[in-house]
């Protein structure tokens, strides 16, 4: 349990770190740098499979890799860029519902009652977040948060393929394939979206984009994967709804960010919302279980 509770501490970080490597370089820059220190770290292990690929498992793999990391990345650190980054892991603490509601309407796996319910009860959240931090003339902003709830509608659609591909080809091979060609895929992208293409050179802003592309990018996939395990799956899914919580604190002991009353209250009842709809299933369970 400790190593992915790490893990969620490193990834609920990653918005703090990138409002410092914005000190630096354009988010869309960054995304490219942050994935090509990635897929250096995977470099050993894609010799050893990437020649272990069938052929006809590549053209979906691409498809994979750029949603997944591409879009999803840009969308997230783009919209970081016009909201605080407490208001952003908030947002990203919406994926667990969002997974279950792309796979209702694309997948045939249908949502029960208490995941509309909770989904109701997690977007209201949000809506109290923005205006909150609007009432307050601060940084929570509605399109950034946008930005960010498509990335997580993008992470949403692809995590069922993904899992699929995993099952046929190996977490290994596909984690090192898919992060080794994410950086080229990205390239483009970055260049043409950047806003400036100047980078300002200063240490917290390369420390911060070094720890991105290790400790988030790779590190924490590590550590994830180490106590998954050890972790029984639906401890797992529980788990990650530490991450905002993480992000949250983070943002306001590290960054200083100021949270109005109202927009903390809408932070919270996501993250509640959030884990209710995970705890749920379980209760239910023990509960027929019991019965009978």
């Amino acid at each position: 349990m400790l190593y992915q509770i790490l893990a969620l501490l490193i990834w609920g970080s990653s918005f703090i770190a990138a409002k410092y490597s914005y000190e630096m370089l354009d988010p869309t820059l960054m995304v490219e740098a942050r994935l090509l220190i990635a897929a250096l770290m995977v470099l050993p292990s894609c010799r050893r499979h990437l020649g272990r690929i069938p052929r006809s498992e590549w053209k979906p793999l691409l498809w994979i890799s750029f949603v997944n990391y591409v879009v999803v990345l840009m969308l997230q650190f783009i919209g970081l860029k016009y909201t605080s980054a407490a208001s952003a892991v908030t947002m990203v603490g919406l994926e667990p519902l969002l997974v279950v509601f792309v796979g209702h309407f694309f997948f045939n796996d249908k949502a029960k009652l208490y995941h509309w319910i909770c989904g109701a009860v997690a977007f209201g959240g949000v809506g109290m977040m923005v205006m909150g931090g609007a009432e307050e003339g601060g940084t929570i902003d509605w399109f950034g948060c946008l930005l960010i709830l498509l990335a997580g509608l993008g992470f949403a659609g692809v995590i069922r393929p993904s899992q699929q591909m995993i099952a046929r080809i190996g977490a290994p091979a596909f984690t090192a394939a898919s992060m080794a060609v994410a950086a080229v895929l990205c390239l483009p992208f970055s260049l043409v979206l950047t806003d400036s293409y100047q980078i300002n050179w200063n240490w917290p802003g390369g420390i911060a984009l070094l720890y991105l592309g290790v400790g988030c990018s790779w590190f924490a996939y590590w550590l994830w994967n180490k106590g998954m395990s050890r972790v029984p799956a639906n401890l797992s899914g529980l788990l990650t709804t530490l991450e905002p919580v993480f992000g949250i604190l983070l943002a306001v002991v590290i960054l200083g960010e100021r949270i109005s009353a109202v927009s903390g209250a809408g932070m919270m009842i996501v993250v509640a919302a959030a884990f209710a709809a995970a705890l749920l299933p379980k209760v239910l369970k023990k509960q027929v279980n019991k019965a009978v």
